[in-house]
Protein backbone atom coordinates (compact mmCIF):
# COMPACT_ATOMS: atom_id res chain seq x y z
CA UNK A 1 0.00 0.00 0.00
CA UNK A 2 1.54 3.37 -0.71
CA UNK A 3 2.78 4.95 2.32
CA UNK A 4 0.44 8.36 2.77
CA UNK A 5 2.94 10.12 4.83
CA UNK A 6 5.74 9.85 2.34
CA UNK A 7 3.33 10.90 -0.17
CA UNK A 8 2.43 13.79 1.85
CA UNK A 9 5.92 14.50 2.23
CA UNK A 10 6.56 14.24 -1.35
CA UNK A 11 3.80 16.36 -2.45
CA UNK A 12 5.04 18.95 0.58
CA UNK A 13 8.45 19.38 -0.87
CA UNK A 14 7.12 19.85 -4.52
CA UNK A 15 4.15 22.35 -3.07
CA UNK A 16 7.26 24.35 -1.08
CA UNK A 17 9.63 24.61 -4.69
CA UNK A 18 6.30 26.19 -6.08
CA UNK A 19 6.02 28.43 -3.64
CA UNK A 20 9.61 29.53 -2.99
CA UNK A 21 9.56 30.59 -6.63
CA UNK A 22 5.92 32.21 -6.73
CA UNK A 23 7.20 34.48 -3.63
CA UNK A 24 10.47 35.75 -4.50
CA UNK A 25 8.65 36.35 -7.92
CA UNK A 26 6.19 38.00 -6.29
CA UNK A 27 8.57 40.55 -4.62
CA UNK A 28 10.22 41.55 -7.42
CA UNK A 29 7.17 42.08 -9.59
CA UNK A 30 5.50 44.48 -7.07
CA UNK A 31 8.71 46.19 -6.67
CA UNK A 32 9.14 46.57 -10.08
CA UNK A 33 5.53 47.72 -10.60
CA UNK A 34 5.29 50.09 -7.63
CA UNK A 35 8.57 51.94 -9.56
CA UNK A 36 6.87 51.54 -12.84
CA UNK A 37 10.09 50.32 -14.21
CA UNK A 38 8.50 47.12 -16.07
CA UNK A 39 8.69 47.19 -19.92
CA UNK A 40 7.54 44.74 -22.73
CA UNK A 41 9.89 42.46 -22.52
CA UNK A 42 9.92 42.22 -18.34
CA UNK A 43 5.60 42.04 -18.93
CA UNK A 44 6.64 38.73 -21.45
CA UNK A 45 8.84 37.21 -18.80
CA UNK A 46 5.92 37.80 -16.07
CA UNK A 47 3.70 36.11 -18.24
CA UNK A 48 5.96 33.33 -19.00
CA UNK A 49 6.74 32.51 -15.10
CA UNK A 50 3.08 33.47 -14.17
CA UNK A 51 2.52 30.30 -16.37
CA UNK A 52 5.15 28.41 -14.83
CA UNK A 53 3.94 28.72 -11.84
CA UNK A 54 0.47 28.21 -12.49
CA UNK A 55 1.33 24.94 -14.07
CA UNK A 56 3.41 23.52 -11.55
CA UNK A 57 0.57 24.51 -8.80
CA UNK A 58 -1.60 22.83 -11.11
CA UNK A 59 -0.05 19.50 -11.39
CA UNK A 60 0.62 19.18 -7.61
CA UNK A 61 -2.89 19.83 -7.18
CA UNK A 62 -4.56 18.18 -9.28
CA UNK A 63 -2.04 14.62 -8.63
CA UNK A 64 -3.27 15.21 -4.91
CA UNK A 65 -6.60 15.49 -5.85
CA UNK A 66 -6.43 12.19 -8.24
CA UNK A 67 -4.67 10.09 -5.42
CA UNK A 68 -7.22 11.22 -2.78
CA UNK A 69 -10.04 10.60 -4.69
CA UNK A 70 -8.63 6.93 -5.48
CA UNK A 71 -8.11 6.24 -1.69
CA UNK A 72 -11.21 7.74 -0.49
CA UNK A 73 -13.34 6.26 -3.02
CA UNK A 74 -16.49 4.30 -1.62
CA UNK A 75 -15.65 5.70 1.76
CA UNK A 76 -18.23 8.29 1.57
CA UNK A 77 -20.52 9.23 4.35
CA UNK A 78 -22.52 11.59 6.10
CA UNK A 79 -24.17 11.99 9.41
CA UNK A 80 -27.93 10.75 10.15
CA UNK A 81 -30.98 13.31 9.46
CA UNK A 82 -32.12 15.42 12.30
CA UNK A 83 -35.43 14.10 13.92
CA UNK A 84 -35.54 16.56 17.47
CA UNK A 85 -37.17 19.27 16.26
CA UNK A 86 -35.81 20.73 19.22
CA UNK A 87 -32.14 21.16 17.02
CA UNK A 88 -33.56 23.02 14.44
CA UNK A 89 -34.43 26.10 16.89
CA UNK A 90 -32.00 28.63 17.30
CA UNK A 91 -30.38 29.93 20.31
CA UNK A 92 -32.38 33.24 20.47
CA UNK A 93 -36.14 31.40 20.39
CA UNK A 94 -34.61 28.80 22.73
CA UNK A 95 -33.84 30.99 25.66
CA UNK A 96 -36.98 32.38 24.95
CA UNK A 97 -38.83 29.63 25.00
CA UNK A 98 -37.14 28.30 28.24
CA UNK A 99 -37.47 31.77 29.65
CA UNK A 100 -41.70 31.40 28.72
CA UNK A 101 -41.76 27.84 30.47
CA UNK A 102 -42.46 26.56 27.09
CA UNK A 103 -39.56 23.97 27.12
CA UNK A 104 -37.02 23.21 29.46
CA UNK A 105 -33.44 23.59 29.45
CA UNK A 106 -33.18 19.81 30.76
CA UNK A 107 -35.17 18.86 27.35
CA UNK A 108 -32.61 20.96 25.27
CA UNK A 109 -29.67 19.65 27.08
CA UNK A 110 -30.78 15.90 26.99
CA UNK A 111 -31.51 16.69 23.17
CA UNK A 112 -28.00 17.51 22.43
CA UNK A 113 -26.77 15.17 24.60
CA UNK A 114 -28.40 12.34 22.15
CA UNK A 115 -27.60 13.81 19.16
CA UNK A 116 -23.73 14.50 19.97
CA UNK A 117 -23.72 10.27 21.13
CA UNK A 118 -26.11 9.38 17.20
CA UNK A 119 -23.05 11.86 15.35
CA UNK A 120 -20.01 11.75 17.19
CA UNK A 121 -18.68 8.65 16.10
CA UNK A 122 -18.93 9.21 12.40
CA UNK A 123 -17.55 12.60 12.58
CA UNK A 124 -14.85 12.66 16.04
CA UNK A 125 -16.06 15.72 16.98
CA UNK A 126 -15.68 15.85 20.66
CA UNK A 127 -13.41 14.89 22.97
CA UNK A 128 -14.96 14.81 26.26
CA UNK A 129 -18.00 15.84 27.66
CA UNK A 130 -19.58 17.08 31.05
CA UNK A 131 -23.24 15.71 30.35
CA UNK A 132 -24.30 14.77 34.06
CA UNK A 133 -23.06 18.38 35.06
CA UNK A 134 -25.00 20.03 32.10
CA UNK A 135 -28.11 18.35 32.81
CA UNK A 136 -27.78 19.14 37.03
CA UNK A 137 -27.42 23.02 35.72
CA UNK A 138 -30.43 22.74 33.22
CA UNK A 139 -32.43 21.64 35.86
CA UNK A 140 -31.09 24.65 38.05
CA UNK A 141 -31.88 27.19 35.42
CA UNK A 142 -35.43 25.71 34.99
CA UNK A 143 -35.94 25.79 38.44
CA UNK A 144 -35.20 29.44 38.44
CA UNK A 145 -37.93 29.49 36.07
CA UNK A 146 -40.19 28.11 38.29
CA UNK A 147 -39.50 29.66 40.96
CA UNK A 148 -41.37 33.19 39.75
CA UNK A 149 -38.23 34.97 41.79
CA UNK A 150 -37.77 36.47 38.31
CA UNK A 151 -40.54 37.83 36.11
CA UNK A 152 -39.54 36.99 31.82
CA UNK A 153 -38.68 40.49 31.18
CA UNK A 154 -36.03 40.15 34.46
CA UNK A 155 -34.68 36.81 33.10
CA UNK A 156 -34.16 38.12 29.77
CA UNK A 157 -31.88 40.97 31.11
CA UNK A 158 -29.99 39.29 33.45
CA UNK A 159 -29.54 35.40 31.75
CA UNK A 160 -30.00 36.32 28.28
CA UNK A 161 -28.62 32.46 27.63
CA UNK A 162 -30.35 31.19 30.43
CA UNK A 163 -30.65 27.18 30.24
CA UNK A 164 -28.40 27.33 26.39
CA UNK A 165 -26.07 24.34 25.87
CA UNK A 166 -22.58 25.72 24.16
CA UNK A 167 -19.66 23.84 23.00
CA UNK A 168 -16.21 25.17 22.82
CA UNK A 169 -13.17 24.16 20.75
CA UNK A 170 -10.49 22.02 22.96
CA UNK A 171 -8.01 25.52 23.22
CA UNK A 172 -10.80 27.45 25.38
CA UNK A 173 -10.58 26.75 29.15
CA UNK A 174 -13.59 24.47 30.69
CA UNK A 175 -13.10 23.95 34.54
CA UNK A 176 -12.43 20.12 35.21
CA UNK A 177 -11.88 19.27 31.05
CA UNK A 178 -9.13 18.69 29.20
CA UNK A 179 -6.64 21.01 28.22
CA UNK A 180 -4.26 19.37 25.82
CA UNK A 181 -5.14 21.18 22.42
CA UNK A 182 -4.02 18.33 20.84
CA UNK A 183 -0.62 17.32 22.72
CA UNK A 184 0.09 13.81 23.70
CA UNK A 185 2.86 15.56 26.30
CA UNK A 186 -0.61 17.19 28.16
CA UNK A 187 -2.64 14.03 28.39
CA UNK A 188 -4.25 13.74 31.38
CA UNK A 189 -4.21 17.53 31.83
CA UNK A 190 -7.37 19.37 33.05
CA UNK A 191 -8.41 23.07 33.62
CA UNK A 192 -8.68 24.28 37.06
CA UNK A 193 -10.92 27.10 36.05
CA UNK A 194 -12.45 28.50 32.93
CA UNK A 195 -11.60 30.69 30.45
CA UNK A 196 -12.87 34.10 30.61
CA UNK A 197 -15.46 33.41 27.09
CA UNK A 198 -17.06 30.59 29.22
CA UNK A 199 -16.93 32.76 32.53
CA UNK A 200 -19.18 35.35 30.31
CA UNK A 201 -21.21 32.63 28.97
CA UNK A 202 -22.06 31.36 32.31
CA UNK A 203 -22.68 34.76 33.86
CA UNK A 204 -25.69 34.79 31.15
CA UNK A 205 -27.06 31.70 32.04
CA UNK A 206 -25.67 29.18 29.17
CA UNK A 207 -24.09 25.85 29.72
CA UNK A 208 -21.04 24.72 28.95
CA UNK A 209 -21.67 21.11 27.39
CA UNK A 210 -18.47 19.03 25.60
CA UNK A 211 -14.98 20.49 24.39
CA UNK A 212 -14.21 19.97 20.46
CA UNK A 213 -11.13 18.80 19.03
CA UNK A 214 -8.97 21.10 17.32
CA UNK A 215 -5.40 20.80 15.29
CA UNK A 216 -2.51 20.50 16.85
CA UNK A 217 -1.98 23.53 19.22
CA UNK A 218 -4.33 25.36 16.81
CA UNK A 219 -1.72 25.93 14.10
CA UNK A 220 -3.37 24.14 10.90
CA UNK A 221 -5.86 24.43 8.54
CA UNK A 222 -6.96 20.74 9.09
CA UNK A 223 -7.98 19.64 12.69
CA UNK A 224 -6.29 16.70 13.40
CA UNK A 225 -3.64 15.41 15.99
CA UNK A 226 -2.00 12.89 17.25
CA UNK A 227 -4.02 12.31 20.82
CA UNK A 228 -7.52 12.97 19.57
CA UNK A 229 -7.15 11.86 16.22
CA UNK A 230 -8.89 13.49 13.00
CA UNK A 231 -12.29 14.94 12.80
CA UNK A 232 -14.40 14.37 9.80
CA UNK A 233 -16.82 16.75 7.70
CA UNK A 234 -20.56 15.97 8.58
CA UNK A 235 -21.49 16.47 4.66
CA UNK A 236 -19.12 13.97 3.56
CA UNK A 237 -16.65 12.17 5.88
CA UNK A 238 -13.48 11.61 3.54
CA UNK A 239 -13.38 15.56 3.30
CA UNK A 240 -11.80 17.92 5.53
CA UNK A 241 -13.46 20.38 8.11
CA UNK A 242 -10.75 23.03 8.06
CA UNK A 243 -8.92 24.33 11.33
CA UNK A 244 -8.03 24.79 13.96
CA UNK A 245 -11.70 24.85 15.00
CA UNK A 246 -12.94 22.30 12.92
CA UNK A 247 -14.63 20.21 15.84
CA UNK A 248 -16.83 23.13 16.71
CA UNK A 249 -17.78 23.46 12.95
CA UNK A 250 -18.55 20.01 12.32
CA UNK A 251 -20.07 19.38 15.66
CA UNK A 252 -22.41 22.04 15.36
CA UNK A 253 -22.98 21.79 11.70
CA UNK A 254 -24.21 18.22 12.56
CA UNK A 255 -27.12 19.47 15.19
CA UNK A 256 -24.97 18.51 17.82
CA UNK A 257 -24.58 22.05 19.21
CA UNK A 258 -26.41 25.37 18.67
CA UNK A 259 -23.43 27.50 19.77
CA UNK A 260 -20.33 27.60 20.32
CA UNK A 261 -16.85 29.26 20.85
CA UNK A 262 -13.97 29.78 18.20
CA UNK A 263 -10.56 31.22 17.98
CA UNK A 264 -9.43 32.73 15.20
CA UNK A 265 -5.40 33.65 13.91
CA UNK A 266 -5.36 32.64 10.21
CA UNK A 267 -8.98 31.90 9.71
CA UNK A 268 -9.45 29.73 12.55
CA UNK A 269 -13.28 30.35 13.16
CA UNK A 270 -14.26 31.17 9.34
CA UNK A 271 -12.56 28.49 7.32
CA UNK A 272 -14.09 25.56 9.40
CA UNK A 273 -17.77 27.65 8.87
CA UNK A 274 -16.90 27.72 5.13
CA UNK A 275 -16.56 24.20 4.67
CA UNK A 276 -19.50 22.99 7.31
CA UNK A 277 -22.16 25.83 5.88
CA UNK A 278 -22.73 27.77 9.65
CA UNK A 279 -21.99 31.23 10.74
CA UNK A 280 -18.63 32.49 12.55
CA UNK A 281 -17.34 35.70 13.52
CA UNK A 282 -13.72 36.88 13.98
CA UNK A 283 -14.32 40.05 15.80
CA UNK A 284 -13.07 43.02 16.32
CA UNK A 285 -9.92 42.79 17.56
CA UNK A 286 -9.45 42.78 21.96
CA UNK A 287 -13.34 43.15 22.55
CA UNK A 288 -13.71 39.63 23.47
CA UNK A 289 -11.29 38.65 26.43
CA UNK A 290 -8.94 35.68 25.69
CA UNK A 291 -7.55 34.91 28.82
CA UNK A 292 -7.26 31.24 29.80
CA UNK A 293 -6.67 29.44 26.76
CA UNK A 294 -3.58 27.12 25.74
CA UNK A 295 -1.96 27.96 24.21
CA UNK A 296 -2.00 31.08 25.93
CA UNK A 297 -2.75 34.27 23.55
CA UNK A 298 0.63 36.63 24.37
CA UNK A 299 0.22 40.22 24.03
CA UNK A 300 2.64 40.87 21.02
CA UNK A 301 -0.19 38.67 19.16
CA UNK A 302 -2.85 39.73 20.42
CA UNK A 303 -3.51 42.41 16.81
CA UNK A 304 -4.15 39.19 14.98
CA UNK A 305 -5.80 36.45 16.96
CA UNK A 306 -9.58 37.23 18.29
CA UNK A 307 -12.46 34.41 19.74
CA UNK A 308 -15.38 34.71 18.52
CA UNK A 309 -18.80 32.55 18.26
CA UNK A 310 -19.53 30.12 15.92
CA UNK A 311 -23.34 29.13 14.99
CA UNK A 312 -25.65 27.68 12.78
CA UNK A 313 -28.33 30.89 12.82
CA UNK A 314 -26.98 34.15 12.64
CA UNK A 315 -29.48 35.73 14.59
CA UNK A 316 -27.31 33.69 17.34
CA UNK A 317 -24.29 35.60 16.39
CA UNK A 318 -25.34 39.02 18.05
CA UNK A 319 -26.65 37.13 20.93
CA UNK A 320 -23.54 35.70 21.53
CA UNK A 321 -21.19 38.15 20.85
CA UNK A 322 -23.01 40.35 23.41
CA UNK A 323 -22.35 38.04 26.29
CA UNK A 324 -18.93 37.90 25.63
CA UNK A 325 -18.16 41.51 25.55
CA UNK A 326 -20.82 42.52 28.14
CA UNK A 327 -23.48 45.51 28.26
CA UNK A 328 -21.04 48.42 27.77
CA UNK A 329 -19.52 47.25 24.85
CA UNK A 330 -22.56 46.15 22.94
CA UNK A 331 -24.15 49.50 23.74
CA UNK A 332 -20.62 50.93 22.51
CA UNK A 333 -20.67 48.73 19.48
CA UNK A 334 -24.90 49.65 18.92
CA UNK A 335 -24.90 45.83 18.51
CA UNK A 336 -28.64 45.64 19.71
CA UNK A 337 -29.07 49.04 17.09
CA UNK A 338 -31.34 47.59 13.72
CA UNK A 339 -29.55 48.53 10.54
CA UNK A 340 -30.86 49.41 7.32
CA UNK A 341 -29.58 47.34 5.22
CA UNK A 342 -30.27 49.63 2.56
CA UNK A 343 -27.80 51.71 3.99
CA UNK A 344 -24.28 49.33 3.20
CA UNK A 345 -22.30 49.87 0.64
CA UNK A 346 -20.99 46.88 -0.74
CA UNK A 347 -17.99 46.29 -2.28
CA UNK A 348 -16.45 43.01 -3.70
CA UNK A 349 -14.08 40.92 -5.35
CA UNK A 350 -14.58 37.10 -7.04
CA UNK A 351 -10.73 36.63 -6.04
CA UNK A 352 -7.19 37.44 -5.32
CA UNK A 353 -6.50 39.04 -8.76
CA UNK A 354 -4.86 36.08 -9.91
CA UNK A 355 -1.83 34.92 -7.59
CA UNK A 356 -0.23 31.73 -9.22
CA UNK A 357 0.63 30.67 -5.96
CA UNK A 358 -3.12 29.99 -4.95
CA UNK A 359 -6.04 27.79 -6.46
CA UNK A 360 -8.24 29.75 -9.11
CA UNK A 361 -11.89 30.14 -7.33
CA UNK A 362 -14.48 28.08 -8.21
CA UNK A 363 -16.82 28.84 -10.49
CA UNK A 364 -19.74 27.69 -8.14
CA UNK A 365 -18.35 30.16 -5.28
CA UNK A 366 -18.10 33.05 -8.00
CA UNK A 367 -21.52 32.31 -8.95
CA UNK A 368 -22.33 32.22 -5.14
CA UNK A 369 -21.18 35.37 -4.66
CA UNK A 370 -22.38 37.16 -7.89
CA UNK A 371 -25.62 36.09 -6.97
CA UNK A 372 -25.40 37.51 -3.41
CA UNK A 373 -24.43 40.74 -5.16
CA UNK A 374 -27.51 40.54 -7.72
CA UNK A 375 -29.84 40.17 -4.72
CA UNK A 376 -28.79 43.18 -3.03
CA UNK A 377 -28.37 45.46 -6.11
CA UNK A 378 -32.07 44.64 -6.79
CA UNK A 379 -32.81 45.42 -3.87
CA UNK A 380 -31.50 48.95 -3.73
CA UNK A 381 -27.90 48.94 -2.19
CA UNK A 382 -24.96 50.38 -3.81
CA UNK A 383 -23.02 47.64 -5.19
CA UNK A 384 -19.39 47.72 -6.62
CA UNK A 385 -17.13 45.32 -8.02
CA UNK A 386 -13.21 46.71 -6.84
CA UNK A 387 -10.00 45.25 -7.54
CA UNK A 388 -7.34 45.71 -4.60
CA UNK A 389 -3.60 44.22 -5.87
CA UNK A 390 -2.23 44.08 -2.13
CA UNK A 391 -5.02 41.20 -1.54
CA UNK A 392 -2.61 38.86 -3.46
CA UNK A 393 0.00 38.52 -1.02
CA UNK A 394 -2.05 38.05 1.98
CA UNK A 395 -0.66 35.06 2.50
CA UNK A 396 2.94 36.55 3.20
CA UNK A 397 1.52 39.16 4.40
CA UNK A 398 -0.12 37.88 7.25
CA UNK A 399 3.38 35.52 7.38
CA UNK A 400 5.59 38.87 8.09
CA UNK A 401 3.23 40.35 10.71
CA UNK A 402 3.47 36.84 12.81
CA UNK A 403 6.99 36.86 12.17
CA UNK A 404 7.38 40.27 14.69
CA UNK A 405 5.82 37.62 17.21
CA UNK A 406 9.21 36.59 19.13
CA UNK A 407 7.83 35.13 22.48
CA UNK A 408 5.27 32.77 20.94
CA UNK A 409 7.60 30.23 20.14
CA UNK A 410 5.95 27.26 18.23
CA UNK A 411 9.40 24.90 19.53
CA UNK A 412 8.13 25.79 23.10
CA UNK A 413 4.37 25.05 22.79
CA UNK A 414 5.20 21.77 21.48
CA UNK A 415 6.84 20.72 24.27
CA UNK A 416 3.53 21.68 26.46
CA UNK A 417 5.19 25.24 27.08
CA UNK A 418 7.77 24.20 29.36
CA UNK A 419 11.42 26.05 29.71
CA UNK A 420 12.90 23.20 27.46
CA UNK A 421 12.11 23.32 23.21
CA UNK A 422 11.36 20.54 21.22
CA UNK A 423 14.10 19.55 19.15
CA UNK A 424 12.40 19.87 15.97
CA UNK A 425 15.37 18.50 14.05
CA UNK A 426 14.95 14.90 15.97
CA UNK A 427 11.07 15.13 15.34
CA UNK A 428 11.41 15.40 11.73
CA UNK A 429 13.65 12.08 12.18
CA UNK A 430 11.12 10.38 14.00
CA UNK A 431 8.04 11.73 11.83
CA UNK A 432 9.86 9.51 9.27
CA UNK A 433 10.02 6.58 11.31
CA UNK A 434 6.19 7.03 12.56
CA UNK A 435 7.70 7.64 15.99
CA UNK A 436 6.90 11.29 16.61
CA UNK A 437 4.08 12.88 18.58
CA UNK A 438 3.94 15.50 16.63
CA UNK A 439 1.71 16.13 12.92
CA UNK A 440 3.77 16.81 10.23
CA UNK A 441 2.48 20.38 9.73
CA UNK A 442 3.46 21.62 13.14
CA UNK A 443 6.56 20.46 12.91
CA UNK A 444 7.24 22.35 9.40
CA UNK A 445 6.03 25.16 10.94
CA UNK A 446 8.53 25.13 13.94
CA UNK A 447 11.17 24.37 12.09
CA UNK A 448 10.25 27.53 9.22
CA UNK A 449 9.62 29.57 12.67
CA UNK A 450 13.31 28.86 13.71
CA UNK A 451 15.57 28.62 10.62
CA UNK A 452 13.58 30.12 7.74
CA UNK A 453 12.05 33.88 9.17
CA UNK A 454 15.47 34.87 10.23
CA UNK A 455 17.20 34.86 6.82
CA UNK A 456 14.12 36.23 5.13
CA UNK A 457 14.05 40.14 6.95
CA UNK A 458 14.33 42.26 4.47
CA UNK A 459 11.59 40.75 2.28
CA UNK A 460 9.35 39.95 5.32
CA UNK A 461 10.34 43.55 6.05
CA UNK A 462 8.28 44.65 2.36
CA UNK A 463 5.47 42.61 3.22
CA UNK A 464 4.90 44.28 5.83
CA UNK A 465 5.23 47.64 4.03
CA UNK A 466 2.63 46.12 1.80
CA UNK A 467 0.39 44.46 4.61
CA UNK A 468 -0.01 48.56 5.53
CA UNK A 469 -0.93 49.44 2.63
CA UNK A 470 -3.59 47.03 1.89
CA UNK A 471 -5.02 47.86 5.27
CA UNK A 472 -5.01 51.86 4.28
CA UNK A 473 -6.71 50.66 1.07
CA UNK A 474 -9.40 48.56 2.83
CA UNK A 475 -10.15 51.20 5.71
CA UNK A 476 -10.70 53.84 3.01
CA UNK A 477 -13.14 51.86 1.40
CA UNK A 478 -14.86 50.68 4.67
CA UNK A 479 -14.85 54.08 6.96
CA UNK A 480 -16.83 56.68 7.26
CA UNK A 481 -19.77 55.71 5.10
CA UNK A 482 -21.32 51.76 6.09
CA UNK A 483 -20.01 49.45 4.19
CA UNK A 484 -18.56 45.77 3.64
CA UNK A 485 -16.91 44.09 1.52
CA UNK A 486 -17.28 40.44 0.11
CA UNK A 487 -14.32 37.80 -0.62
CA UNK A 488 -14.33 34.69 -0.57
CA UNK A 489 -13.02 32.67 2.16
CA UNK A 490 -11.43 29.59 0.40
CA UNK A 491 -10.85 28.96 -3.37
CA UNK A 492 -12.95 25.90 -2.84
CA UNK A 493 -15.36 24.24 -0.70
CA UNK A 494 -13.77 21.05 1.83
CA UNK A 495 -10.75 19.05 0.19
CA UNK A 496 -9.78 15.09 1.12
CA UNK A 497 -8.10 14.48 4.20
CA UNK A 498 -4.72 15.87 3.81
CA UNK A 499 -4.98 17.90 0.36
CA UNK A 500 -4.44 21.51 1.85
CA UNK A 501 -1.06 20.40 2.68
CA UNK A 502 -0.32 20.51 -1.08
CA UNK A 503 -1.66 23.71 -1.35
CA UNK A 504 -1.16 25.80 2.13
CA UNK A 505 -1.11 29.09 0.03
CA UNK A 506 -5.09 28.70 -0.55
CA UNK A 507 -5.50 29.87 3.12
CA UNK A 508 -4.47 33.31 2.04
CA UNK A 509 -7.89 34.73 1.19
CA UNK A 510 -8.56 34.00 4.73
CA UNK A 511 -5.40 34.82 6.87
CA UNK A 512 -5.04 38.54 5.12
CA UNK A 513 -7.96 39.44 7.56
CA UNK A 514 -6.39 38.78 10.92
CA UNK A 515 -3.55 40.38 9.41
CA UNK A 516 -4.76 43.65 8.97
CA UNK A 517 -6.75 43.15 11.68
CA UNK A 518 -10.33 43.74 10.55
CA UNK A 519 -13.82 42.34 11.63
CA UNK A 520 -15.14 39.33 9.57
CA UNK A 521 -18.46 37.35 9.75
CA UNK A 522 -18.25 33.90 7.76
CA UNK A 523 -21.73 33.37 5.77
CA UNK A 524 -23.12 30.34 3.76
CA UNK A 525 -24.10 30.77 0.35
CA UNK A 526 -25.07 27.25 -0.80
CA UNK A 527 -23.59 23.67 -1.96
CA UNK A 528 -20.95 22.80 -4.60
CA UNK A 529 -21.72 20.25 -7.22
CA UNK A 530 -20.06 17.06 -4.88
CA UNK A 531 -22.66 18.45 -2.18
CA UNK A 532 -20.24 20.30 0.44
CA UNK A 533 -20.92 23.92 1.57
CA UNK A 534 -19.16 27.11 0.26
CA UNK A 535 -19.67 30.77 2.01
CA UNK A 536 -18.56 33.82 1.78
CA UNK A 537 -16.91 36.36 4.15
CA UNK A 538 -18.36 39.74 4.78
CA UNK A 539 -15.75 41.86 6.30
CA UNK A 540 -16.05 45.66 7.61
CA UNK A 541 -14.09 48.31 9.37
CA UNK A 542 -13.24 47.89 13.28
CA UNK A 543 -16.51 48.38 15.83
CA UNK A 544 -18.65 47.93 12.43
CA UNK A 545 -19.70 44.07 14.03
CA UNK A 546 -23.23 44.66 13.33
CA UNK A 547 -22.93 46.14 9.67
CA UNK A 548 -21.47 42.36 9.07
CA UNK A 549 -23.68 40.87 11.11
CA UNK A 550 -27.06 42.35 10.41
CA UNK A 551 -26.56 41.56 6.48
CA UNK A 552 -25.21 37.89 7.36
CA UNK A 553 -28.96 37.91 8.97
CA UNK A 554 -30.38 39.04 6.01
CA UNK A 555 -28.96 37.10 3.60
CA UNK A 556 -29.89 33.91 5.83
CA UNK A 557 -33.50 35.25 5.16
CA UNK A 558 -32.66 35.37 1.48
CA UNK A 559 -30.23 32.28 0.92
CA UNK A 560 -31.56 30.04 3.65
CA UNK A 561 -28.31 29.63 5.73
CA UNK A 562 -27.70 25.90 7.26
CA UNK A 563 -28.79 22.99 5.66
CA UNK A 564 -28.74 19.82 7.28
CA UNK A 565 -26.28 17.47 6.22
Amino acid sequence: MLNCQFLAFLLWVLRKLELAVCRVFSAVRIIMEQNAVIRPRQNLAVKVINTFIGGVRSTVENSTHGVLTVMNFGCKKKVPPVDNELLYLSATTLAEKIRKAELTSEEVVKAYINRIGEVNGLINAVIEGRYQEAINEARFADQLVRSGVLTEAEIAERYPLLGIPFTAKESILIKGLPSTCGLVCRKGMVAEEDSEPVQRLRACGAIPLALTNTSEICMWWETYNKLHGRTNNPYDTTRTVGGSSGGEAALIAAAGSVVGIGTDLGGSIRIPANFTGIFGHKPTQGIVPRGGQFPPALEEISPYVAVGPMTRYATDLKLMLSAFIGKDETERLKLSSPVDIRSIKVYYMLDDGGSPGATPVSQEIKDGIKKVTSVLSMEGLVVQEVNIKHLKLGFLIWCAYLSTVKEQRISKIMKGNVKKDEDVHREMLKWFSGKSEHTFPIILNACAQDYLAPLMRKPLEFFIQCGDRLKEELLALLEPEPAVFLYPTFPHAAAHHGQILANPFNASYSVVFNAVSLPVTQCPLGFSSSGLPFGVQIVTAPENDRLSISLAEHLEVKLGGWTPP
